[in-house]
């Protein structure tokens, strides 16, 4: 027996050190030579052996550290349970195994292992304590079979593939250990393997960071896991992956991916800045946030799609690109108070037939919308805050979105936007401050409001557009900038003990042809109750009124002792309920000042073509000052008539001239108002003797202290016709000039050749409509310039391409008689849009410049534009 012979060694010491008497000559023979329990302590040296460990012995350097290199040509084996302490063992081929652990409970403890991947099989437990790994191939550390692994302290580094691999039934248990730079995965857990990691840090991965596959399992606290060049963590099969304080930096891709079957919980962790999505779950994956943070995300942050399962509690999702939680396919989400924002897209966007419920929480700083629907999808939000979003809601879907008891605040649009055919139900809600509508139904679209409030919108409070009908119950609409309630030409809805207070234009607004029920509501504090179309049909009952300056109700639409207002002003006419015409207050927009003259003269220059018109504008603007100047100096005014004659095509801009012209004279103090009230025969003509002078009076006086526009005036008169009722409205009309020749400015417009006959009918008209501005057509590039306004307007992008197709679409129109103008125009936006949508919507994960941009291939045919 070779025993130790120099100070410090004892009897159960076997000393190697190759040409000193007494020592073992190699390794291997002190190997030999040793029995369980003893120690072989190595001279310093380079030693080229090939290793069977086969008995419990502890083998270590004698001088420490990097005194004692073994390099063998084969894998070290290890079979028994020994301890290697401070040995460096370098291989000769990095693809190869270097330490091969068959069997037993091996330590190794500040041990340097180069060149070579360790191989743990069989039922061997083997502990790593301060040791490092670097220089393999294919994976620094690979456990099979039923393997128990314990990492303390290492470093994994410079690996050509995995840092860890385990697979079958092995257990890898990490605590402190750093793994990187390597080319593959940092750890990876295959079968139904099991991984357990205790702080330290996965870097710069080629591939993931941390990857479950099949049955395998993962927990980890407390680690990082930065700059994988792949997703930072991916599961899939039925793998199972537990996080908890964990960090998941600067992936290249996604911060976290479930695909197939897995499971990924994570709590109190953090993903940042990832290069695409930070958390994605797709196919039949479930995945678990709690109380950590998705922020940074060069994608979505949140994106579950398929069959995929999310649970969100007390998160912080937001900074991301595209839509901060993204719902598609038939995935679901659920949401506890999370905290979702900013974004320069939607903070929730819901497609296909995925559904999202959101409870508590808030939305804020998105850029198109805090909350969207389309398609099949189904949202539910319960105690929500969505604040400062461009839109607070916007429902475009088949199913309606649900809110109850939610905040919509400080909208830079509408607070809440139901689309087309769409439904939404509102129950306890509350909507401030929207930037335009506090609620806007759009064509065909409906839904339920039950006891919300709509205040400080900066337009009207609820908007309801044509074709919608929606249920709202116990709702108030206050101090809002236009009216409490406008309900568009052919609106509809029922209206059930509402609020509607402290609105700037008259509290209800009902539009030609709407047929909207409003029954016990209460309008306080404004300065006009309604607003109502001669043509529209609306019901009226128990109608409360409280300090409202004028009335239009009829008595019989009044509640009893509900009528504490002033009378509507004489010979006004009053509409009345179940479908009797009623009147227009018509107060479009607040009273022009003089201080607005400037801007509404460049309104007029801003508007396309027209270089005539404006001219001619512009000439009677400076008439009419130096009248009002004359005046103001006591000086006789010379005679001047301000009532004028449009003549041109449809859509070359008439209505919009007249309604301009009137808010000008009404900012010099000429009229009263400036607001402008349409009219046609049909609203003039009566079909009986006695039924066109009042019907005529009423719509004059609807426009007293404004403009009186009348289109197709010619209609009044039309050919063969001597005993027509349209000469009495003409008379009336005539006679009610000169008794208000101060009160009221009357445009009368149409094609051109028509106008002059209709002005040659009666020499009273002859007299008072002596001036005449022509409106000319518009030319290929105006029309283009019309559209290319429309895009800036409705927020889409122009290529340059499409506006060259635009250009060449109108130069090849027929702009003969009945050419549409700015209305064709317009129509061939609408079309462009409508053929974008179907294009946008073959798109996977169509993108912002994707929704925003129109190209040449949106454009109609000629064909297909009137």
């Amino acid at each position: 027996m070779l025993r130790g012979r120099r100070a410090g060694t004892g009897p159960d010491v076997v000393r190697v050190a190759p040409g000193e008497r007494g020592a073992a000559q190699s390794i291997a023979a002190g190997l030999r030579a040793a029995a369980d329990g003893q120690t072989v302590l190595v001279a310093p040296g380079r030693y080229h052996e090939d290793l069977l460990v086969d008995t419990a012995v502890r083998l270590r350097a004698e001088r420490g550290p990097g005194s004692v290199s073994l390099v063998p040509r084969e894998p070290v084996r290890i079979t028994a349970t020994a301890t290697l302490t401070d040995l460096t063992l370098a291989g000769a081929d990095p693809g190869e195994p270097l330490l091969r652990i068959e069997d037993g409970g091996l330590e190794l403890v500040g041990c340097a292992l180069l060149g070579g991947r360790i191989e743990v099989t069989g039922q061997a437990r083997p502990v790593l304590r301060d040791c490092r790994l670097t220089g393999a191939r294919l994976a620094g550390l690979y456990a099979t079979g039923g393997t128990v692994v314990l990492f303390e302290r290492c470093v994994v580094t410079d690996v050509d593939g995995i840092g860890v691999v385990a697979g079958e039934s092995a257990q890898v248990t990490l605590r402190d250990t750093w793994i990187g730079p390597v080319t593959g995965s940092g750890v990876r857990a295959r079968g139904a393997a099991r991984f357990e990691l205790v702080g330290g840090t996965v870097v710069a991965p080629g591939r993931n960071g941390i990857r479950a596959e099949e049955s395998a399992s993962v927990t980890g606290r407390d680690v990082t896991v930065s700059r994988s060049g792949g997703d930072a963590v991916f599961a899939s099969g039925v793998a199972r992956v537990e996080l908890t304080g964990c960090r998941l930096a600067d992936p290249a891709a996604a911060g976290v991916v479930a695909a197939d079957r897995s499971r990924l919980v994570l709590t109190h962790c953090d993903v940042q800045r990832a290069g695409a999505t930070g958390v994605v779950c797709r196919d039949e994956a479930e995945v678990d946030l709690v109380a950590g943070f998705v922020r940074g995300c060069a994608g979505n942050g949140l994106f579950v799609t398929e069959h995929g399962v999310v649970t969100l509690a007390d998160t912080v999702l937001g900074d991301s690109t595209y839509s901060v939680l993204h719902v598609g396919g038939s995935g679901r989400l659920t949401a506890t108070d999370v905290w979702v924002g900013p974004t320069a897209e939607h903070g929730l966007h819901a497609i296909g037939a995925g559904s999202a419920e959101l409870t508590g929480g808030r939305v804020h700083g998105c850029g198109l919308a805090g909350l969207s629907t389309a398609d099949r999808a189904e949202v539910t939000a319960t105690g929500t805050v969505l604040a400062a979003n461009r839109n607070g809601v916007v429902v475009g879907g088949d199913r309606p979105a649900r809110l109850t008891g939610c905040v919509v605040d400080a909208s830079g649009r509408a607070g809440v936007q139901v689309g087309v055919g769409a439904a939404v139900e509102l129950t306890d809600c509350r909507i401030d401050r929207a930037g335009t509508a506090g609620i806007v139904f759009e064509q065909d679209s409906g839904g339920t409001v039950d006891r919300c409030a709509v205040h400080d919108a900066e337009g009207s409070g609820i908007v309801v557009w044509t074709g919608a009908n929606p249920q709202v119950t116990a709702t108030s609409c206050a101090d809002g900038a236009k009216n409490a309630l406008f309900v568009a030409e052919g609106g509809g809805g029922r209206y059930v003990d509402c609020l509607f207070a402290a609105s700037a234009y008259p509290a209800i607004h009902v539009g030609a042809g709407a047929t909207p029920t409003i029954v016990r509501a209460r309008i306080r504090d404004t300065d006009l109750d309604v607003d109502v179309d001669l043509q529209a049909r609306p019901v009226f009952e128990e109608i409360r009124l409280t300090d409202v300056t004028r009335s239009l109700l009829p008595p019989a639409a009044l509640a009893a002792g509900g009528h504490p207002a002033a009378p509507a002003a004489a010979g006004t006419a009053a509409p009345t309920t179940a479908g009797t015409p009623g009147s227009t207050a018509a107060a479009e927009v607040a009273v022009p000042t003089e201080a607005d003259l400037p801007e509404l003269l460049a309104e007029l220059d801003a508007l396309v073509g027209l270089d005539r018109v404006k001219q001619d504008v512009q000439a009677q603007i400076k008439l009419m000052q130096t009248v009002r100047r004359r005046q103001e100096a006591g000086l006789a005014s010379p005679p001047l008539s301000r009532h004028l004659v449009f003549a041109g095509n449809p859509g070359t801009g008439k209505t919009t001239v007249a309604r301009l012209y009137g808010r000008l004279l009404a900012a010099m103090g000429m009229l009263e108002r400036g607001h402008l009230v349409e009219a046609d025969r049909t609203t003039m003509v009566g079909e009986y003797v006695g039924h066109t002078g009042p019907r005529t009076q009423a719509v004059f006086r609807r426009a007293l202290g404004g403009v009186l526009f009348i289109d197709e005036a010619y209609s009044l008169v039309p050919p063969g016709h001597t005993n027509d009722f349209g000469q009495e409205a003409i008379a009336t009309l005539v006679k009610l000039m000169e008794d208000h020749r101060d009160d009221v400015v009357v445009i009368v417009a149409g094609y051109p050749v028509e106008m002059g006959r209709f002005v040659a009918s009666n020499p009273g008209l002859a007299s008072r409509f002596s001036r005449t501005l022509t409106f000319e057509d518009y030319g290929p590039t105006e029309l283009t310039d019309i559209v290319e306004a429309q895009c800036r307007r409705h927020e889409y992008q122009l290529a340059d391409d499409a506006r060259v197709a635009v250009h060449a679409l109108f130069a090849a129109i027929d702009h003969g008689h009945g050419f549409g103008n700015g209305r064709a125009a317009r129509q061939v936006f609408q079309r462009m849009t409508e053929h974008q949508a179907q294009r946008v919507a073959d798109l996977a994960d169509p993108s912002t410049d994707d929704l925003l941009r129109l190209t040449a291939s949106d454009v109609p045919t000629a064909g297909s534009v009137a």
